[in-house]
Parts: C-alpha cells; structure tokens; sequence
C-alpha cells in the first residue's frame, strides 16, 4: 500500500508537470504568433490538438485520483493517523440473555436524507450483548461516511433459548 504522503507527492508532481506542458505550449504559441510568420491556421490547430491532449492527461489523472479513494494521513500536529472513532455508548435496558446487534436497513445523515450508510458498512462494538449487557458503540467499516450524523435503528435479536422471540428494535441518533 502507498502512504498518503506518496499519494499527495504523485498527485502533486502530475498536476505540475501537465502546467508545465500547457504553459510550455502557450509561450511556443505566442513567440510563433509574434514572428513575421505568424501562428497560422497550422499551428492554431496543433495548439488546439496538444491543449484537448492535455486535457485528456489531466481528466485521466483526476479520475484516477478519484478511484485511489480520500487521502487520510497522519495528523500534522501529533504525527497519528486519521481514523474515525466509534459512537458514544449506547445505553439498553440489561436483559438477562445474550442478544445480537444487527442495523435495520440503511442509517440517514440527519440534515441530508439522501445520504445513507448502507447497513454492509456498520458494524457494532461488541458485535453481542452478554448477559445483563447495557451498552455497545456504532463503528463504521467504510470510512467515507465519516464526519456526520446519521439516524437509524439498530435490531437486537436474542441469540439462544426461546424461539419465536420478537426482538427489540432501537431507534438511534449517533455522531460517527
């Protein structure tokens, strides 16, 4: 895996390189255009061909960018790395049998409800309640929903003893 800093420095040094390229092609462009010769229709095309290139070069290297996902380093301060912390404690009433945390559908970002954590991205911390078990933590799996709050409900499903038994659905709010 390439660390951050790598990923920033790459990045970097091709957007640099493509100014360079496109000014390169300006100033080539103007000292034609300023001769007894002139630009002409020739060279206004071959400008206008290098210029879509790097275009081309640069939509591809965004693109690219894009796909190598969000850059998340180590904070300049303390040197650590990012990563998101799990919720505040979730308080449930303590029952006396062991019961499994599982989301009920998607978790929506409060404020922007089209913004959804699909329920694959969410994970518990204990991922089951002992017994007379109170609290666990929402974490996230996929970090890119990071950095919001989100509203969903969390399903808690007995996991030994009676069949049939309806499990107890919890409405939450969390900072993820």
């Amino acid at each position: 895996m390439t660390s951050p800093n790598a990923l920033i420095q790459q990045q970097g040094a091709v957007a640099q390189q493509l100014i360079e390229q496109a000014s390169a092609l300006w100033v080539k462009a103007a000292e034609q255009s300023d001769s007894t010769d002139g630009l002409g229709i020739d060279g206004r095309i071959n400008l206008v061909h290098n210029l879509i290139d790097l275009w081309a070069q640069g939509y591809a290297a965004l693109v690219k960018a894009l796909i190598a996902g969000p850059i998340s380093g180590p904070n300049p301060s303390t040197g650590q790395t990012s990563v998101p912390q799990p919720s505040e404690p979730i308080t449930v009433p303590k029952q006396p049998y062991m019961r499994k945390l599982t989301p009920f559908g998607p978790f929506e970002r409060l404020g922007i409800v089209k913004t959804t954590i699909p329920a694959s991205c969410i994970k518990f911390k204990p991922e089951i309640l002992e017994e007379n078990g109170d609290t666990f933590q929402i974490v996230l799996a996929d970090y890119a929903f990071s950095g919001a709050n989100y509203s969903g409900k969390v399903v808690l499903t007995r996991t030994e003893g009676v069949s049939g038994a309806t499990p107890d659905e919890l409405a939450v709010t969390v900072g993820l």
